[in-house]
């Protein structure tokens, strides 16, 4: 039996009629066990996840409206991947090991400095001819390949561009990320091949002014992002990379993590990125992969957009029925481009690349090493940032200054949450699935509805016989509503509602029956509507098991925009929603505490602080907090403030706070916050080892 809440207006009306009804037809004592579908949690969350990938609307601008959107839409970017504002461009201070040589050119390994005392490097390949002074350059961003930018298949294009007589450089692709800081593998992959630039640009014998990069893969992508952001490329070659983000996102698994960084689908895809660089010429490579379907999805609407820009002949598109590989043909076409934009050639054929094109063994690469600087210590970069980007604690000394501290941090709040990036709901009110009276007890299953299509399972509890409002404690645990209600006696879910309280047990995201492991072997390809080009397996062992789709999921949503504590958030504010149509809620007395998470427990701080409905807050942290990296993931989010900082914005409330570890700082911080409010009494901090509840 399904009933539905009703609607505000209508809920003084009905108060008395409701709890008949309720009495009336729904207190079956035959009622079987409750047992959840977890075949219909995983369709809901899949179906959330593919409506959080579509692609954002690709809208054809001309001239100056393009212009302007180019200039805000790269600055967003640069936002995402934190670099905005960009590093200072400090001293490169160049090092260069010994040459290798070969008879088209010579080659060694240069080192260049990104950050004070990080240093990323490349191989350079110097013609020993030169048909033009100052000759073109092409960087050549590497992929995932064995052996990096040392493998065969990276060598050949780069070698036959220096027997073409071009300066060509390929960066070393690095990866290091610390979301927290802001800090994603896009940060450091644009910074060091803009600081790759800076080098080729640093050299005589370079012409500055003919500037093209090509890469396949991992490579693709790095050649996609600096296009978009440096206008010094002049020419770009995109192959195996560029799709729609969702041909790359999967409910049960994602992709390489430097595709994953924060908050870029708020904005745009990846096919409009690739077309910031205009009129840079872009030709994209594609093939049997993720690319497959971009000829028909994708490259009429950028078509579109060049031809509105008068630059109908700068894009092109070839479709090759590969595997995911920059092959000859494939260098061949680039080969072509190339010449046609940096060298004016207007031949209709392809270069014809060498078919016995003598590479050095990758080991003879890898070899071209100095003692030091070197291009491995990448943790200089959160030491930076952390010295530059992190949040100072700030003295707030009078009531003034900590409300206008508190309504600017939710204004940071909602932005880090990606609170304009939710779902619209798709339901209004509650849906009671059934209820049944044990003891003195009458306990009642429902769906309440959260953004989207999602529906959040919960268990509410009160004692048989009180009549009008009651107080609310809402508990969120991660093991789940089925866990607590099995308990009874004191301090008991049951107990609590024998008292008089309106007890509500929630299973947010991800918790309970919403868990990742619990619906781990439903969620997989075979539930998702979209088709995409190359699907990645979903096999139940160590790469593709439970551990894999919860990685995904935190992955995914970092793309999106909206974190897993956004996630489990806003599943808050929508019980609290459907609680405000129950006859029986008293809203000016709510109580929220969270079991056994820290990630509950923050979501439960910032649930909270969105909401003033929530009067009384509990939340153990199980010595998990932002700057310790125990808590999932939320992009920037140290700086401007981890749990303590966050935590004071329910200054003017009651609040618990168990296991704060001490990495989140000095806690009479907030005493004093607690205390210039004149709420002292009503701040209980207990550190780790003294964990209790007061429901």
């Amino acid at each position: 039996m399904v009933i539905k809440w009703p609607s505000r207006q209508n809920v003084f009306f009905l108060t008395a009629v409701s709890l008949l009804v309720i009495v009336n037809c729904s207190f079956a004592q035959d009622e079987p066990v409750f047992a959840p579908n977890h075949l219909v949690d995983a369709k809901m969350l899949v179906e959330y996840f593919e409506q959080m990938s579509v692609p954002k609307p690709f809208i054809i601008r001309e001239g100056q409206q393009f212009r302007q959107h180019q200039q805000q839409l790269r600055q967003k970017l640069l936002e995402c991947i934190g670099l905005s504002p960009l590093p200072e461009r400090i001293p490169l201070d160049i090092h260069n090991t010994k040459s290798l040589d070969h008879s088209w050119c010579t080659i060694q390994r240069v080192y260049y400095q990104l950050w004070p005392g990080v240093y990323a490097s490349g191989l350079l390949y110097m013609p020993k001819e030169l048909p033009e002074k100052p000759a073109p350059v092409m960087l050549c961003p590497h992929g995932h390949w064995e052996n990096g930018n040392a493998n065969p298949i990276v060598q050949t294009r780069c070698l036959v561009f220096a027997k073409m007589g071009y300066i060509v450089f390929s960066p070393s692709q690095n990866h290091y990320e610390d979301l927290n800081l802001g800090i994603s593998h896009q940060t450091l992959g644009v910074w060091n091949n803009m600081r790759a630039l800076d080098y080729l640009q640093s050299m005589p014998e370079a012409d500055a002014g003919r500037i093209g990069v090509c890469g396949c893969s991992g490579g693709g992508l790095q050649t996609e992002m600096l296009t978009a952001m440096d206008s010094r490329v002049k020419a770009t070659a995109i192959v195996g990379m560029t799709c729609d983000f969702r041909e790359i996102l999967f409910p049960h698994g994602s992709h390489c993590n430097c595709n994953h960084y924060p908050n870029v689908m708020r904005y745009t895809d990846a096919p409009e990125i690739s077309t910031l660089g205009l009129p840079a010429p872009v030709q994209y490579l594609t093939m049997n992969d993720w690319t497959k379907n971009f000829r028909f999805d994708n490259f009429p609407r950028i078509q579109l957009l060049y031809a509105a820009n008068n630059l109908a002949e700068r894009v092109h598109c070839i479709y090759e029925p590969t595997e995911h590989t920059y092959d000859k043909s494939k260098r061949e076409y680039t080969y072509w481009w190339m010449e046609r934009w940096l060298r004016n050639k207007k031949q209709l054929q392809s270069p014809s690349e060498p078919n016995d094109v003598q590479t050095f063994s990758p080991q003879e690469l890898l070899n071209l090493t100095l003692p030091a600087p070197s291009d491995s210590d990448f943790n200089g970069i959160s030491l930076f940032y952390q010295s530059a980007r992190h949040y100072k604690v700030t003295k707030l000394s009078n009531p003034g200054d900590i409300r206008s501290y508190r309504s600017q941090m939710l204004v940071k709040l909602k932005d880090l949450l990606g609170e304009e990036a939710k779902l619209p709901r798709s339901a209004a009110s509650p849906e009671i699935l059934w209820t049944k009276i044990e003891d003195d007890l009458i306990i009642e299953r429902g769906n309440y509805p959260s953004e989207g299509g999602i529906r959040v399972p919960a268990i509410v509890l009160r004692r048989k016989e009180i009549k009008g409002k009651l107080p609310v404690v809402i508990i969120c645990d991660a093991a789940g509503k089925d866990n607590l209600i099995k308990e009874n006696g004191n301090n008991s879910v049951r107990q609590l509602a024998r008292e008089g309280k309106l007890v509500v047990l929630p299973d947010v995201r991800f918790s309970g029956q919403l868990s990742l492991e619990t619906l781990s072997k439903e969620i997989n390809p075979a539930l998702m509507k979209f088709n995409a080009a190359e699907v990645i397996a979903g096999k139940d062992d160590d790469k593709f098991g439970p551990k894999y789709r919860i990685t995904a999921w935190e992955r995914n949503s970092i793309v999106w925009g909206r974190p897993l504590a956004a996630m489990a958030c806003t599943d808050i504010q929508g019980i609290l929603d459907g609680l405000a149509l129950r006859p029986d809620a008293d809203l000016t007395k709510v109580q929220i505490t969270s079991h056994n998470s820290g990630a509950l427990a923050t979501a439960v701080i910032f649930a909270a602080a969105l909401d003033n409905r929530i009067s009384s807050i509990d939340v153990d942290l199980q010595n998990c907090c932002y700057e310790n990296r125990k808590l999932p993931v939320l992009p920037f989010v140290l700086q401007h403030g981890d749990v303590l900082q966050w935590a004071a914005l329910l200054y003017d409330r009651k609040l618990t706070i168990c296991n704060l570890p001490e990495e989140a700082g000095n806690p009479n911080w907030l005493e004093s916050i607690f205390t210039v409010s004149g709420n002292r009494k009503n701040l209980c901090i207990k550190q780790a080892g003294q964990s209790s509840h007061t429901f």
